[in-house]
Formats: C-alpha cells, structure tokens, sequence
C-alpha cells in the first residue's frame, strides 16, 4: 500500500521528464530512467499528476479508508470542502447531502465553519498588532513550501489551525474525541496535512475521489420525503468564499488598524512574494493570503478540470447568503492556537565551482556556449541539472544535447566501419549520408577526399554520384523499396536495396559488390553485430526522445544486419552447390 500522498506507478514511467520540468521543488528523482517522488521535498501541489502524459503519477486512495471508518460503525463525520458548490453544480445543497449520506457519513459538515472560526481569531490577531507581515495558515501547500524551503518566514504565517483542522477540532468537541472526520476537497496537500494531524483528521480525499465513489455506488437513493436535510451543525456564511483567491480576506470584517490585505494565488506568484517578504514597507500590519493553485482552491489538483473557470467563481459567489446570519456560538472560544516550527526544512547542498564544472564535462558541456538550458532534462539550466547529477537526483543520459552528440559520433563511427555501402537520400534526391565504403565501392574514392565528404558530396544531388539515380527516384516518388535487386551500373554488377526511413522524405541505400569475396565472410555478420552490441544502446535512447529524427538509426543497422544475414546464407547454398 502507498503511504504517501502522491506516488508513482514505475512501469508506467514514460521518461519524459515532464513532471521534474513542472515541479517547483524539483522533488522528483530519476533513478534508471523512472520517476519518483522524495517525500521530504514535496509540497504536494499535484502539478506532477496533472501533467504526467501516462497517468503514472497517482494520488494516494483515501476512499477504502473512509469505507472501513464507516463499516466500524462509528459516527463518521463528513467535512466538505466550501469548493464542493463549483464542482458538483448539478446538485442542490439537499442533493449533495443526500448522496453522501447514501454513502454511510452519520453527518455532512461545511469545512467553511472551520474558515469562519479562523477568521475570527485571525482578526483578533492582526488587531493587536501594530507592524509585521503576517501570512495566512489556510493554504497547507504554502505552509509546506515555507517550512520546507522558506524556514525563515515560518514566523510570519498565522499562528492558528487552518480551516479543516479548526473545523474537525470543533466537531470532536461537539462530537466527542472518538468521532471519525473525512475531509473531502480539491487538494492533495490536505492529506498531508491530515497525515500530520492524525488525532484531528482521519483521512481526506479529493472531489475526483468522491465522484468515482459516487459513480460505483449503487445504493438507491434514500427517500428525503419528511426529513430535514441539511448540513451539520449548522450552515457556513462567509466562510463559503474562502475558495476564490481573495476569499478570505473577503470575510474580514471592519476595524482591523491600518491593516494591508493582499492575495496571491500560482506558485509561481506565491515564490516571489515569498523570495521579497523581507523589502515588504508599509506602516502598518500586512496579512498575505497566499494560496499554491492559480484561482484559489477551485482549480485544486483534486478537481475535475473540464469546467468553466468563470462558472466555478459564480458558483462560490452564489453561495455567500446575502445576509451574515447571526452564529449560534462565539468561534473565538475554541482554541485553535499552533505554531509551525520544528520541521526540517530542505538543506541544498553547496557544491564547490570545480565539481560542478566536472559535472557539466560529463555531459559534454566544455564551456558557457555548450550550456544550451534547453529544458529537456527537466531543469531551468545546465548547470542546475548538472548539481540534480551530483546530488543523485539526475542521470547524466537525461542530458538529450548531449546525448544527441553521442549518437551521432557513434553513427558516423559505425557508417564508417560497415563494409557495405551506405546512402541517406531526401526528397530533394540531395545525398544527405554517404560513407566511405560506398566511396571505395564505387572507386569514387579519387574524386572525393575522406576527409572532406560532407563538403564534397553531402547535400548534392544523387545525380553528382553517377550511381542508382533512377532507383533512389523511384524510391522517393512512389514508397517503394527494393531488396537485394542485382544492379548493373556502369560496367559493375551491385546488390542493392533501398528502404523507406520516411516514406517520399527519407531513403536509406545499402549497395554491396559481390566482386569482393570480404562481403561473402561471416565475419561480416559478427562484426555488424558487434559494433550495433556497443552503440545500439546509446541510439534507441536517442529514438526514444528525439523521435522520428533519429529513429532511423536503428531501423537502418537493422536493415544491414538482416541483409549481411541472408547475404550469408544465400552464398553458403551457392557455395554448397558448387562444391557438390
């Protein structure tokens, strides 16, 4: 079973390395080209799982655990998230209850309480204070990000529960300490924060959990006919609008002294206010509500992500009575009271200048031109990939600049090696490869230097060479492809094949003259495969990540290696024949 909140599912790693290049805490380690995520770096954002193409990025289930909570037959207690109204809007406030009470909750509970109670001491708060930045506990995502890698601005957040932990401390003082809490919401940091907090939070699940749950119940539903619905114990007023970004400031009240009310939402935003927090002027308190997700809590990873962004605030909007309606009990007497201390925060290492410059050689990276900080090992920089390297977070074959290098000195090596000839044509019929085995075999050698290919041959029209020009046009115009064909070409007889690397783009010619008895050895057929043994490796890799542009490696060393092999056994039959 996965104890952490996010996890990954190893044999659906595509090593694509997108979820290191939208994490912003680069918490994901690369260990044999699969994805994991360090726990003690992770501010449970969610951003991996969205992004992740093969779905090998989960979320912990929580639903199983609800399930078994419920089966014990203790009075289970569902806090919803006030998000719930933009996610589930085909149902009425009655319907929603209804269907979670149909699932076995005792009671359904508004986490919004929870939020108006931290209003209320947050403002008593800020009230008794005369300067400072203060910043809000509400978010379990941010409070992560500042423990973890901000420890210096743990002093500024609120010195209070956030909403679901003062909501579910409320409902046990109502309930009685053995009353089981299911928080239900939009964020995957919540259960975290209710792994943290054990004695006040069961567990949690997301929306997303909840509507599959929903989906695979088939419990009728329960006739309401005479019965109140409603939420337990009462219902949320203002707290209903923490979702949307500027919601909780929104709840504030009049009267606080010169206070500065601020809003950030993004992590992106959310890290350069913290990154300034210490250039902050202002004459009076300043209190930053600072949530991790761009529009607040409605846009959570936990949510679905098909409905419109406007009707979700409306929704929230919506929800918020007209009138603050009268609390049937005082928040501020619950106390709520914590600190956020005692959390290791991340230490980055510090590497010395010549161990990284070691690093960056080892991915070919000789100087400040070779730093590209192309993004596609999933870091901002070379450089940076270079410490992941050292710290053991990062292979170096993640590096696909450098690694695109590799290969093609390791195929100009191997054209080189190869006895047959070989021919890369485009559709422009312009030679594009040419080695010098195909040079010697057809005794060009004189008029073209070894040395100088590429600026003599390469890229000039296959008419230049003298050799197979119908047959590389016909390849090109029409797809076909041809095996072994005997051809006869200016005085000289060949055995040629022609296959399609992209069909009417690309062309790959194999010529092999039986004139010379070395292409009749099988020590063809072992030196091939040899020299595919040691670079194949290292150009599948290349495939892989670079696609169609270097696939063709592979496709033609398999081609040469499959003609060496009939080759050989075509002429050990003739050669039987001949003997006998």
């Amino acid at each position: 079973m996965n104890t952490k909140p996010i996890y990954t599912i190893e044999n659906d790693c595509m090593d694509c390395y997108k979820c290191i290049r939208n994490c912003p805490s680069k918490a994901i380690k690369i260990t044999e080209q699969k994805a994991s995520i360090i726990d003690e770096l992770c501010i449970y954002c969610g951003r991996c799982v969205s992004v992740c193409p093969a779905n090998a990025k989960q979320i912990r289930d929580g639903v199983s655990r609800v399930k078994q909570l419920i089966k014990s037959g203790t009075t289970t207690i569902a806090s919803v998230a006030p998000s719930f109204r933009s996610e589930f809007p085909h149902f009425t406030d009655e319907e929603f209850i209804t269907q979670l009470t149909n699932l076995g909750f005792n009671y359904i509970s508004e986490t919004a309480l929870g939020a108006q109670i931290v209003t209320g001491h947050t403002e008593q708060f800020l009230k008794a204070r005369n300067k400072g930045v203060y910043i809000s506990s509400a978010c379990p995502g941010v409070v992560e990000l500042i423990k973890k890698y901000y420890p210096q601005h743990v002093v500024n957040i609120i010195p209070f529960l956030s909403p679901m932990l003062a909501h579910a401390k409320s409902l046990k003082a109502n309930g009685g300490k053995d009353t089981k809490i299911v928080f239900i919401g939009p964020c995957i940091a919540k259960k975290a924060e209710a792994d943290n907090w054990p004695s006040l939070v069961d567990t949690a699940i997301t929306f997303n959990e909840l509507k599959e749950w929903i989906n695979e119940s088939d419990k009728p539903e329960t006739n309401s006919k005479g019965k109140t619905i409603d939420f337990y114990p009462e219902r949320a007023t203002n707290g209903n609008i923490y979702p949307i970004e500027g919601g909780m400031i929104n709840t504030f009240g009049k009267g606080t002294n010169n206070l500065l009310k601020l809003s950030f939402a993004g992590i992106d935003e959310v890290k350069k206010v913290l990154n300034t927090l210490n250039t902050i002027q202002h004459d009076g308190p300043v209190f930053l509500e600072l949530l991790l997700c761009e529009g607040g809590c409605i846009n959570g990873p936990g949510c679905s992500e098909d409905n419109n962004p406007v009707q979700r605030k409306i929704e929230i909007l919506n929800s918020k009575p007209k009138e603050n309606t009268t609390k049937k009990e005082n928040p501020i007497l619950l106390n709520i009271e914590c600190d956020y201390f005692g959390q290791n925060a991340v230490i980055l290492p510090d590497y010395k200048p010549e161990d990284i410059q070691e690093a960056l050689y080892s991915i070919g990276k000789h100087s400040p031109k070779d730093e590209l900080n192309c993004g596609s090992c999933g870091y901002n920089t070379c450089r940076e990939f270079a410490m992941a390297t050292l710290s053991g977070m990062a292979e170096t074959n993640m590096c696909v600049s450098h690694l695109k290098k590799i290969a093609h000195h390791q195929a100009t090596l191997l054209l080189k090696k190869i006895p047959s000839g070989v021919i890369l044509v485009d559709s422009d019929l312009n030679i594009k490869e040419i080695n010098q085995s195909c040079l010697n075999m057809l005794q060009l050698q004189n008029n073209f230097d070894s040395q100088h290919i590429n600026s003599d041959l390469v890229n000039k029209s296959i008419n230049e060479l003298g050799y197979f020009t119908e047959h590389f046009t016909t390849a090109i115009h029409t797809g076909k492809e041809y095996n072994q064909l005997p051809v006869v070409q200016n005085g000289k007889s060949f055995q040629l094949s022609i296959f399609n690397i992209q069909k009417y783009k690309l062309v790959a010619g194999i010529i092999q003259n039986f004139e010379n008895k070395e292409f009749r050895s099988d020590i063809i057929e072992k030196r091939t495969r040899i020299v595919i043994k040691k670079n194949m490796e290292t150009v599948q890799k290349i495939a892989a990540l670079l696609g169609e542009n270097a696939s063709f490696t592979d496709s033609l060393l398999n081609s040469i290696l499959t003609d060496y092999s009939e080759e050989n056994s075509n002429h050990l039959n003739t050669d039987s024949e001949s003997h006998a």
